[in-house]
């Protein structure tokens, strides 16, 4: 089964009233200009060195950045409806927006020809959505206050053996993903096999009563995330990789352990009618470069799509990315369509159960 466009259209349209258009950019902007939206911060300063200044340099088309929600569905569909566009490209978009922007058709096909593209594994690659980066949900703690380690997600529950402060997500996708595992479903497919049933729900919820009065922050910004672990104020906090490894590289004590963690593609998508498609195309295409993805990922650890990326990332740095070998086998992916046919009725039910006493 799969999201039906016209619910696909529903879910975005929820949040489209609340976007504030910015200011279309004028006509007068070169014909040779691509204006580009990214999630900003470490992503623009990343992408910059990687892709925006080289793609300048070697095209001659010059790279716009603009900064835009994490979550950009609704922006999608009111440039479309509008005709009128802010950007040309967006990147960063995660893959369960990307299928419900494709459902809704939003979006533009992309040119998924030529050597570079022919080395991206088909799951990282669709005719609308391509993935240069991996980012996974993993277990993340203090080693000060672990210095045994911890050695899945089941430790999260383990309160009388594991003393220490716990922050969880504000999300129901990944707690209750990390419910399941911690009762001793294997990721991937046995947890929607799980979930097929009311009472898999029923058994998910049940393991978060077990550990709700534990839990210290409920987190719902991914940088929070990050300066919870850093600062000290808890030790256990399941979080995206990146972050993670950004509170030890400010000096933290802080360690992840992929067993167990679940991942999402993340990556690039130009919306339908976009005038500039075909630059943007373009520009996709130099995103599939082992080189380009290997100089992305020396300054924001996700994982390269393109394997062959992996020839020019200093070893160092190679081993603490979410598609390194070692660490990938560890991991399986979000159903991003399990997860779309399930999204209202499971943040109704999680946001519910959080409220009561």
């Amino acid at each position: 089964m799969t999201i039906k466009r016209r619910d696909a259209l529903k879910l975005i349209g929820a949040s489209a009233g609340a976007v504030v258009m910015p200011a279309i950019w004028s006509r007068s902007v070169a014909a040779e200009t691509l204006i580009v939206s990214d999630p900003g911060g470490v992503y623009t300063k990343a992408w910059t060195e990687a892709y925006y200044r080289p793609f300048a340099k070697e095209t001659g088309i010059a790279i716009v950045p603009v900064v835009r929600r994490s979550n950009p569905a609704a922006e999608f569909k009111a440039q479309v409806d509008a005709k009128k566009y802010n950007w040309d490209i967006s990147g960063g978009v995660n893959s369960d927006v990307a299928e419900l922007l494709a459902t809704s058709q939003l979006v533009e096909p992309l040119d998924l020809s030529g050597e570079d593209m022919s080395e991206i594994p088909a799951e990282f690659k669709s005719e609308y959505f391509f993935s240069d980066g991996i980012v996974t949900f993993v277990l993340a703690y203090r080693s000060d206050t672990f210095p045994k380690g911890l050695k899945s997600f089941a430790d999260i529950w383990d309160i009388k053996g594991q003393l220490g402060r716990r922050a969880m997500r504000r999300l129901a996708r990944d707690m209750i993903e990390i419910a399941l595992r911690a009762d001793g479903v294997p990721g991937g497919d046995q947890v929607y096999k799980v979930l097929s049933e009311p009472a898999g729900w029923d058994r998910a919820f049940k393991k978060l009563d077990e550990i709700k009065s534990e839990v210290r922050v409920w987190w719902d910004s991914s940088p929070q995330s990050a300066q919870l672990l850093q600062s000290g104020e808890v030790d256990i906090c399941p979080t995206f990789n990146a972050r993670a490894q950004s509170a030890a590289q400010n000096g933290a004590p802080v360690v992840v352990n992929w067993n167990g963690g679940f991942y999402s593609p993340a990556g690039w998508l130009i919306p339908k009618g976009a005038p500039k498609a075909d630059l943007a195309r373009r520009f996709v295409k130099f995103c599939a470069r082992a080189d380009r993805q290997a100089a992305y990922v020396d300054i924001l650890p996700n994982g390269p799509s393109n394997p062959s990326a992996y020839k020019y990332i200093r070893e160092a740095v190679a081993k603490e990315l979410p598609s390194f070998p070692e660490n990938f086998k560890q991991t399986t992916r979000v159903n991003d369509e399990f997860w779309g046919r399930n999204k209202a009725m499971s943040d109704q039910r999680f946001n519910e159960w959080l409220l009561k006493g």
